[in-house]
């Protein structure tokens, strides 16, 4: 069995140096006698390099602050454990995490402790590593070493400004193709069953929340996750153009296929998605 790299006697004791501003104070704050506090700091900075005395006083290396981090992490992940609460680590994208899961939080069937991430990039490397326990995402995973649900259809939607709505009248798709027309950086318009629209496009976005702001300021229409611009629709600050879109997305969570306590809690995930899902109706 692999022990600790540092005991948890030397991590404390760097914690103390990271509040105190002498070695007498952090002697005081551990309780113990400065001399054998020095002793012990003295053999931390020659085993690790974690503490150096700079003028005459000890103070913290930038290895020893990000331990001391981890440390006082770790204190109070400990605290909840031992008052029976767990934290559960999620990943998603930033349009998810502030429409959908931040506002329906209430939802959630547990009371554990919830530690919302939003990490871009390689966000599979991100459950593999350990950084997270589940990935809730609008696609499946590729590694085989993460199992996954999918839960309710993605839905997609035509929407323009709201100035662009005549009284009266709809807009046609016919009649979007010669207005601007604002992208994601990721989008591909052909699996939308649209013509050519790169003449058209005014604005490419990387993010959907920079999509979903340039409609709303009139900068041009686009196609969105329906989850995406709920609210702006029931406010009536943007438009809706009626218009038929296919897209084999579903919402998913992921987790990893060798953690039977993530199988276990991923019932009450998907219940919670499912659950916010369907307030949405």
């Amino acid at each position: 069995m692999e022990n600790f790299t540092i005991s948890p006697d030397d991590c404390l004791i760097l914690r103390a140096f990271k509040e105190a501003s002498s070695l007498r104070e952090a002697a005081k704050i551990l309780n113990c006698d400065p001399a054998g506090l020095q002793r012990k700091t003295q053999r931390i900075s020659e085993d690790y390099g974690l503490i150096q005395k700079i003028d005459g006083r000890w103070g913290l290396t930038d290895s020893g602050l990000a331990l001391v981090g981890w440390v006082e992490e770790s204190i109070a992940a400990q605290k909840k454990v031992m008052q029976g609460q767990s934290t559960i680590r999620i990943a998603s994208t930033m349009w998810l995490v502030e429409q959908f899961l931040i506002p329906h939080l209430s939802f959630f069937p547990t009371k554990a402790h919830l530690n919302i991430s939003t990490p871009g990039g390689d966000i599979e490397n991100h459950l593999i590593t350990g950084a997270c326990d589940f990935v809730i995402v609008c696609h499946p995973p590729e590694d085989p070493a993460i199992a996954h649900k999918q839960l309710f259809k993605e839905e997609w939607l035509v929407v323009t400004p709201v100035s662009w709505k005549t009284k009266g009248q709809k807009l046609s798709i016919d009649a979007l193709m010669k207005k601007p027309f604002i992208r994601h950086e990721q989008m591909n318009p052909d699996i939308f069953s649209f013509s050519d629209l790169s003449a058209q496009t005014v604005l490419t976005v990387d993010s959907l929340i920079g999509v979903r702001s340039a409609v709303l300021n009139g900068v041009g229409w686009s196609v969105v996750p329906k989850i995406l611009v709920h609210d702006l629709l029931k406010e009536k600050k943007i438009a809706l153009v009626e218009h038929e879109i296919e897209m084999d997305r579903k919402m998913c969570v992921w987790w990893l296929r060798r953690r039977t306590d993530s199988k276990k809690l991923s019932t009450q995930v998907c219940q919670f998605l499912q659950t916010a899902y369907d307030k949405l109706k």
